[in-house]
């Protein structure tokens, strides 16, 4: 192999690694998008399907083990999770670069498709309720990338303004877009959506780059902390919560970027 050969592959190699090795840079606000938190009763099972049907990568920090994909980490926590009624947080979503093949895979480990957008998308029931949205993007350099997360709630204008005016989302037709990702909102009012806690999908999350200076924004603002901000060194995380206007929680981190 020639030297021009090598540093290409270098390169290449350099920069599929750098994909799966942090989240995407925050905003001028310091957020960008953090994790999917699963609670389910059996987290081995979960992530396997992530690793084989994904190629998610497993990391830790501290005593803390997660999945890594371009734009989110996944935490699955063994918890049957069963509030009552349909959540705020309907589902998330991903871009994937060859939908046929996932949807294949999906078939093959016996995933049932809720919707069927043909070659452009489709939305599975992963198990124990959960349920991620597929949508293709051939033009990808990895297999599978964050996308958004899903909010129905019965006031979706009032909602996306609430998100751009916390966290700095840049306010587009489909709802505010953050580095890593996208909120969507889907109006529905009758029956209306329940709060996200004790639900499979328990929470949203955010990644900030100064938790406790973005914290005393959000207060100045009139958006109340769910707790105060715990520190916790031995998983090398920051952590705290609030609740958007339609029940949705969120968690806030900081620790998670650069990992």
């Amino acid at each position: 192999m020639n030297f021009k050969a090598f540093a290409l592959l270098c390169l290449a190699f350099a920069a599929s690694a750098s994909a799966f090795a942090q989240l995407t840079p925050t905003n001028e606000s310091g957020v960008t998008m953090g994790h999917v938190h699963l609670l389910v009763p059996d987290p081995e099972a979960h992530k396997k399907l992530w690793i084989d049907l994904f190629d998610a990568k497993v990391d830790r920090t501290g005593s803390l083990e997660f999945l890594k994909l371009p734009g989110i980490v996944i935490l699955i926590n063994k918890q049957s999770a069963n509030a009552p009624g349909e959540p705020t947080a309907d589902h998330f979503a991903l871009a994937v670069r060859d939908l046929a093949s996932v949807k294949q895979k999906l078939t093959a480990v016996n995933i049932k498709l809720l919707e069927d957008g043909g070659d452009s998308r489709t939305l599975a029931l992963f198990p124990d309720g959960v349920r991620v949205e597929l949508i293709e993007d051939k033009n990808m350099g990895v297999p599978a990338a964050f996308h958004h997360f899903h909010i129905y709630t019965a006031d979706p204008e009032a909602l996306k303004s609430w998100y751009v005016k916390n966290f700095g989302g840049i306010k587009f037709p489909d709802g505010p877009n953050f580095p890593g990702g996208e909120m969507r909102f889907t109006a529905q009012a009758d029956p209306p959506r329940v709060p996200t806690k004790g639900h499979p999908l328990d929470h949203i999350s955010f990644e900030i780059k100064d938790l406790k200076e973005f914290c005393q924004k959000l207060e100045a603002q009139g958006t109340k902390l769910d707790m105060q901000i715990i520190d916790a060194p031995q998983i090398g995380l920051k952590v705290t919560f609030v609740t958007d206007p339609a029940g949705t929680r969120i968690e806030l981190t900081e620790g998670f970027a650069g990992k």
